[in-house]
């Protein structure tokens, strides 16, 4: 049986839509960590919204969200990963679409903005999982600069960001920056199992 984190939805509850939320977790808790937040937004607060996967693909996420029995249908994946491998892109699912490339972060962001003004919902979030991921493939200050006017982009629209990182794998000037930028903070470590 899978267990929420209960703590995440309660520090949600507290956020407006006009936040950016930076969610940290460490890589054995991130999906607990990103299901405990993603759920809430969806059934608690009836938000809709884009889930950008820099992560793993797309695919792969919805699987795992169908396997514990949670519907994301209403949810739009931007799939920065699977676009890159052979056959990547030949799926069946009608909530995703791709970008080329991870480094393609104005494309990912103008995605990201065609995708909201076409949804249904009245209130959405944006979700990037994650900036480690991201930090791979973009150099620290572009990233850094990319993450400040992502924010920025969705609070002056009324759109909520969740920013997802393990934080011992960004840059320091990218942790720093979402330090400053982001106005709450979920913070659910790395878990250690002995």
């Amino acid at each position: 049986m899978f267990e929420l984190d209960q703590r995440i939805a309660e520090q949600l509850t507290e956020v407006s839509l006009n936040s950016a939320v930076q969610v940290r977790c460490g890589n054995s808790n991130a999906f607990m960590v990103t299901a405990s937040t993603l759920i809430p937004l969806m059934q608690m607060f009836e938000m809709g919204g884009v889930y950008i996967c820099a992560t793993r693909g797309a695919v792969e996420i919805i699987d795992g969200f169908e396997a514990i029995g949670v519907d994301v249908s209403e949810i739009h994946f931007i799939d920065l990963v699977s676009s890159g491998i052979l056959g990547g892109t030949d799926i069946t699912h009608p909530n995703v679409t791709f970008v080329d490339s991870p480094i393609m972060l104005e494309s990912v962001l103008l995605r990201t903005l065609y995708t909201l003004r076409i949804a249904q919902s009245e209130r959405n979030f944006v979700l990037i999982d994650s900036v480690n991921a991201l930090a791979i493939y973009n150099e620290e200050r572009m990233l850094a600069e990319y993450l400040h006017t992502f924010i920025n982009t969705f609070r002056q629209r009324e759109v909520l960001s969740i920013i997802l990182n393990v934080p011992d794998q960004v840059p320091p000037m990218v942790l720093a920056n979402l330090d400053l930028y982001c106005t709450d903070l979920i913070d659910r470590g790395q878990v250690v199992i002995h």
